[in-house]
């Protein structure tokens, strides 16, 4: 064996025999710093500041984007809002519901005259709501829980496979508001009819 090779395994046996001892030893950390820069890195510090400048960053981009959304949400919130109450307001002479339409035109043109035919009589139903306002509430009640039943048949449209029974159940239904309103304004009369007879 020659001097070279003994000379290794002696400093291979000697590193295993005492290699507890140097792990607990670490370079100083600016020592790492000089090789770096050597290397060409920055040092540890300055990599640290631009991940927290694009935190930052990201933070505020997703404050700007939820102030913009909530803002655009609000605008279009409101102007629909306004749009139905100027709709209620003046009276729409157009009533073609263009879901109903794209389905069957013929039962959209009878939806459209339905509806026509009860705002005109819900228009003279509210002019008993100053004079008798619990009756008012009463015979408007009756008929909300009838619309509202017609909305939700209206809302199951697209999904409904099905859409002749269902256009069919929305006419039968607005035909029970009008029934109702009619019943109601002859109820009115009858009440209206002492009250004239007396004076």
């Amino acid at each position: 064996m020659s001097t070279n090779e003994q000379n290794s395994k002696n400093l291979e046996r000697f590193v295993r025999d005492n290699r507890e001892a140097f792990d607990h030893l670490e370079p100083a950390p600016m020592l790492w710093d000089k090789v770096g820069a050597t290397v060409g890195e920055q040092p540890q510090l300055k990599n640290s500041r631009v991940v927290r400048m694009s935190w930052v960053r990201w933070a505020v981009a997703a404050t700007l984007f939820l102030a913009l959304a909530g803002t655009l949400g609000y605008m279009l919130y409101r102007n629909s809002a306004e749009e139905v109450r100027s709709s209620q307001v003046a009276g729409r002479t157009d009533h073609v519901d263009s879901l109903v339409s794209q389905i069957d035109p013929q039962y959209a043109k009878l939806v459209s005259q339905f509806t026509e035919v009860i705002e005109t009589k819900q228009t003279e139903l509210r002019k008993i709501e100053k004079d008798d306002p619990a009756l008012y509430q009463q015979f408007s009640g009756d008929i909300h829980k009838l619309d509202s039943a017609y909305h939700v048949l209206r809302g199951t449209l697209n999904a409904n496979p099905n859409t002749e029974q269902l256009l069919q159940a929305m006419i039968s239904n607005l035909q029970l508001q009008i029934d109702l309103l009619n019943q109601q304004l002859t109820v009115i009369k009858k009440i209206k009819e002492p009250k004239t007879q007396k004076i």
